[in-house]
């Protein structure tokens, strides 16, 4: 889908770039294979970079350069903190900004945004209420923390940090890739997701043959014009920038909304970089593109 003439333009404008990854959550290894596969993709088009392996002390970014490519997940680089220390010293950036970073970080007010604006997505409780269920972390990502439970026996586990369970629907697991390319709103090609577990936990995602990646998902054209609308819709109202990630389910009932990604896994096992290889997108426009918007912030 990019142009030679677009990709051209973008490398007057980017000199130095700043990797930042790491980060003090328990996605710090996820993070770091996000970078280094950004830093890659960026050597390859001759851009200078430097991987910044963050250990989670504020004071560290002060030695952050700009502009600065975004790959930490999970807090506090994913929930708008550090995006809010950036722009206090004028730090360009890539991403989304620190009030979309929070909300979507938050999976139950993820939930009610969707619920407020008319989309499906599956009943949560404080306590399971049904069987079968999931239990899953109000913060973070990369599946951490996810159980699916068909008993009391199961919901009876020791949680350090904040949970809730979630209505279990039976359906096609879906991943649907929004990316700004040269100002221009895209969603990639659909990914359906088939893990080898019984659902997209921690291993299936990171393990080698943990999971079938399927894109273009077989959808009918319909399907995706209102998949992909519906996308569109949660990042303008979000107010996302840059790329996202949108997690549901298709049931027979319709498309159930998970959850939102403000940064995406950038490594060769994510989402993201398989939808845009389906849709002939490269990943070095993607990423160019949101330093060069960083740039006009």
């Amino acid at each position: 889908m990019g142009s030679s003439n677009s990709r051209k333009k973008i490398d007057r404008k980017i000199s130095r770039v700043t990797i930042l990854c790491g980060g003090s959550s328990p996605e710090r290894d996820v993070s770091i294979l996000s970078g280094k596969n950004v830093q890659k993709i960026l050597q390859n088009r001759n851009v200078e970079t430097k991987l910044f392996v963050w250990n989670g002390i504020f004071e560290e970014l002060e030695k952050v350069e700009s502009p600065c490519f975004i790959a930490l997940h999970g807090a506090p680089g994913e929930d708008g903190s550090v995006q809010r220390f950036f722009e206090k010293r004028g730090i360009k950036y890539t991403g989304s900004g620190p009030s979309a970073c929070e909300l979507t970080f938050d999976k139950m007010a993820t939930k009610e945004f969707f619920i407020k604006n008319g989309f499906k997505t599956p009943a949560w409780w404080n306590r399971c209420e049904e069987f079968p269920c999931l239990l899953k972390p109000r913060f973070g990502g990369s599946s951490l923390g996810m159980k699916l439970c068909f008993t009391k026996k199961d919901c009876d586990v020791e949680r350090e940090e904040e949970h809730f369970f979630e209505e279990y629907v039976d359906g096609r697991e879906i991943s649907i890739s929004v990316v700004e390319i040269n100002g221009k709103i895209e969603v990639l090609p659909i990914l359906e997701i088939l893990p080898s577990n019984t659902f997209y936990d921690y291993e299936s995602k990171y393990k080698i043959n943990g999971t079938k990646l399927i894109a273009p998902a077989p959808l009918q054209k319909k399907e995706v014009e209102n998949i992909s609308n519906m996308a569109k819709k949660i990042y303008h109202k979000l107010g996302l920038r840059d790329f996202a990630r949108i997690d549901g389910i298709i049931s027979k009932d319709g498309v159930y909304l998970l959850e939102v990604n403000a940064i995406p896994g950038m490594t060769v096992f994510s989402d993201l970089p398989a939808s845009a290889k389906a849709g002939r997108v490269f990943m070095d426009e993607i990423i160019l593109s949101a330093l060069e918007s960083s740039l006009r912030r």
